[in-house]
């Protein structure tokens, strides 16, 4: 009888996948396979017509009964790329998104030489160690209201070396009383609790629902970031949102409302969704 190899087996795992409902299955059994044999998914090419080692089926078998539960893969591997970094993520902290990196250029483009920057609900600390690793002149703080996922962002934070982070437990701006920022960003949590119910499972079931719904139909926070953010910004600081895909033109609203914006702009995502909601203090 022929021995299995590592095609067929990759074969299996996207069938398997698939029929758990994962629609990146071909994509997502390439990165567990990837993970057991300890290289990367285009190295799997020079594996292909190797006979598989029962070691690594013995491997995998946990690994795909978890993603078949819908637990997301990055919490799995209990990693996830984001820009040029590779973050660790927990159960604590949302799995960092493609489209939040777009927020981290916006404010690249925008900010001067030394600039004081605040992140506001940090989590991993994607937005806030990105900006500091690309920019090494700029001082970052970054916020959040856990624990728990300020001590995520510290492990990633000590895992390159970024010392010019400062990271500070904090409901919004309650942490930074005082001091005045170059910049704000904001990735706070969104999502109405109709909408939290619709979810898929992966995000639904496994990712802190604290980072991820608010009242107000998703808006509370945002509202209350950009009623308070005026007190926290220098002159002309810019205040950069993240919010839902159908909630631009709200978010842009409440900047307006609120008279102590101008320059107020939307920024789309990949999709052309309005992702960004952005303004400068008066």
């Amino acid at each position: 009888m022929t021995a299995k190899n590592y095609q067929t087996l990759l074969l299996q795992l996207q069938r398997q996948l698939a029929a758990a409902g994962i629609e990146a299955a071909s994509v997502e059994a390439e990165l567990m396979l990837a993970a057991v044999l300890h290289c990367r998914r285009p190295e799997l090419f020079l594996h292909r017509q190797e006979a598989v080692d029962p070691a690594v089926e013995a491997a995998l078998e946990p690994l795909l009964c978890r993603r078949r539960r819908r637990e997301p893969w990055q919490y799995i591997e209990g990693v996830a790329p984001f820009m040029n970094l590779m973050l660790e993520v927990t159960p604590d902290v949302l799995i960092p998104r493609p489209e939040t990196e777009l927020l981290v250029e916006l404010v690249l483009e925008s900010l001067p030489p030394q600039a004081d920057v605040l992140d506001i609900g940090t989590g991993s600390g994607a937005i806030a160690l990105s900006l500091a690793f690309e920019r090494p002149d700029l001082m970052v703080t970054a916020v959040d209201i856990s624990p728990r996922a300020l001590a995520v962002a510290e492990r990633n934070r000590r895992n390159y070396a970024l010392a010019n982070v400062t990271l500070l437990e904090s409901d919004l701006f309650s942490g930074v009383a005082g001091r005045r920022f170059a910049a704000i960003t904001a990735n706070l949590p969104y999502v109405s609790e109709a909408e939290y119910r619709q979810l898929e499972p992966e995000v639904r079931d496994y990712e802190p629902a604290l980072a991820l719904t608010a009242p107000e139909a998703g808006l509370a926070l945002i509202r209350q970031t950009i009623e308070q953010a005026p007190d926290y910004l220098q002159p002309d600081g810019l205040l950069i949102l993240e919010n839902g895909a159908d909630q631009g033109e709200s978010v842009a609203a409440l900047l307006r409302r609120s008279g102590s914006f101008h320059a107020i702009e939307l920024h789309q995502d990949y999709n052309g969704f309005n992702r960004f909601a952005a303004g400068r203090k008066r």
